[in-house]
């Protein structure tokens, strides 16, 4: 995969077309944003009309003013990948005030092999911060091989009917 082009840096933040990102609604985008900075590390790249906020290359979050959306039970789960350092974040998650709707949760071993930190912000907003387990389990990943050539062999996506399958259960 080719990494976007880099533009220059602003804020001393490296600036470069995102891949992906999330926009995120409050009421109060000032206050989100600061929870998101002590709670989770992620520092200001641009404030305006919107804010930008930055945490790593490639998690990129846009705060904007609104309402958060209704019924947030069964809105989107924001994922970001964590190469290290996924118990020094939920240490920190922890330590910060918990306001309004927020909840840390984790890090928990998943049935897919891959170490999460489940992260509600005071709006309402999922995120989880997922990370390879140091130490894999063997079956689990031979569960994820043999579901993998089933799906080769057939030409489509096997799945299992156990809680152990691989893939995400939520």
């Amino acid at each position: 995969m080719n990494e976007p082009p880099r533009l220059g840096e602003f804020n001393g933040y490296e600036v470069y077309p995102m891949p992906m990102f999330a926009t995120l609604s409050s009421d109060d985008p000032a206050q989100l944003a600061t929870w998101y900075e002590q709670a989770l590390g992620f520092g200001t790249m641009f404030a305006g009309p919107l804010i930008h906020l930055r945490r790593r290359k490639y998690q990129d979050l846009l705060i904007v003013r609104g309402a958060p959306p209704p019924g947030l039970a069964g809105g989107p789960i924001l994922s970001f990948s964590m190469e290290e350092g996924i118990e020094e974040l939920a240490a920190r998650a922890y330590a910060a005030p918990q306001l309004g709707q927020s909840a840390v949760e984790g890090p928990i071993d998943t049935p897919w092999n891959t170490r999460d930190l489940r992260v509600t912000d005071p709006a309402g907003h999922r995120l989880v911060f997922t990370a390879r387990r140091e130490v894999p389990d063997p079956e689990i990943s031979r569960r994820w091989q043999e579901a993998f050539e089933a799906g080769r062999r057939a030409g489509k996506v096997a799945s299992a009917n156990d809680d152990q399958s691989p893939g995400p259960a939520e």
